[in-house]
């Protein structure tokens, strides 16, 4: 009998509108008599760790503070189960440990990659992702959003396309550890993590995605800016990148700024952690204690000459009084440095 009531033509969106009517879905399936998905606002939307981390970082834009937000909440706000035990009980997350696909709650792109819900201008566009068509799906906000990419109006502002050209692309992999960046690589192996080499290896391929979409779609520049909103910052509890012509940026993309964090900002963080991590068959760094004073230059000169016959660019590294210690807190160098 018609479309859903919450995809009924409105003239402007309302801070209640459900993602759906935002991206412009198509439910295959009736709505429960008077379901609304949740908002950002609402409590069943914001969990008490998505709070926490707005509260305590407030702006994500670059790798120091993703890789900050990753360290709050292993460290200090109880880790990946944690944050699965708060999905699970919002009910984003089933028993089985995949996003749920119901209306309540209402999860915009886990329903849109199960194909609960279809956004028919989209299949066309959907060719556009070459071979990663399997993989992911692209995704839209709804044509009155794009129309009003350039209004400031507050009826528009943080509800209209943050450009011109403003897609976003979804996975299609349904298992809670993609469900965002912020977890990305963490999930345990005996949970059905697949780690931070598959995690990386994802990212590339979301990448490799938009920018194959983007030169096949046709008007777009090559100014094409990719961004993740990391959970806290986030409004959907599924997996989306957004994919942006920067060179038609309008108001809303300006607005949301502060948390707009770039793919290669995930990439480097995720990087970092992969050499850090313990791995097998590499054995740790050598433990050496602070030296004294005196001596400790002809030391600093034996260690920096050692790394310079291996590799080339650490000729000139000068290390602290702590010697290898000093110089090898972060684990970065140390495998390069030790490789035959």
């Amino acid at each position: 009998q018609g479309q859903p009531f919450w995809l009924k033509s409105q003239p402007f969106p309302t801070p209640r509108d459900p993602p759906s009517a935002a991206l412009g879905g198509i439910d295959r399936r009736p709505a429960p008599s008077g379901a609304m998905a949740p908002t950002a606002a609402s409590p069943s939307a914001a969990t008490s760790l998505k709070e926490a981390l707005v509260r305590r970082v407030p702006e994500v834009r670059d790798a120091a503070a993703f890789r900050e937000l990753r360290r709050q909440l292993r460290e200090e706000l109880g880790g990946v189960d944690a944050l699965r035990r708060e999905l699970l009980e919002q009910g984003f997350v089933g028993d089985d440990g995949r996003l749920t696909t119901g209306t309540t709650p209402f999860n915009v792109f886990a329903r849109l990659a199960s194909g609960q819900m279809q956004q028919p201008n989209m299949l066309e566009e959907q060719q556009h992702l070459g071979p990663h068509s399997c993989k992911f799906v692209v995704c839209s906000n709804r044509p009155e959003n794009d129309e009003h990419w350039e209004s400031d109006h507050p009826d528009w502002l943080g509800k209209a396309s943050m450009s011109r050209r403003h897609r976003l692309l979804t996975t299609t992999n349904l298992h809670w550890q993609w469900f965002n960046t912020l977890v990305l690589g963490l999930v345990p192996a005996v949970d059905g993590g697949s780690g931070l080499a598959a995690a990386i290896d994802e990212v590339e391929s979301l990448k490799d995605a938009a920018l194959t979409y983007a030169s096949r779609a046709g008007s777009w520049s090559q100014n094409v800016g990719l961004f993740f909103h990391v959970y806290g910052h986030n409004s959907v509890n599924s997996l989306h990148l957004h994919v942006l012509d920067m060179d038609a940026l309008g108001p809303t993309g300006r607005k949301y700024a502060y948390k707009n964090c770039p793919l290669d900002a995930v990439l480097q963080v995720l990087r970092e952690e992969l050499v850090a991590a313990p791995q097998p068959g590499r054995p740790p760094p050598p433990l050496v204690a602070p030296v004294a004073a005196e001596g400790a230059e002809q030391r600093q000169g034996q260690s920096a000459a050692l790394l310079g016959g291996r590799v080339g660019e650490a000729r000139s590294l000068r290390l602290g009084p702590g010697g290898w210690a000093g110089c090898l807190a972060c684990c970065l160098c140390w495998p390069r440095a030790t490789a035959k």
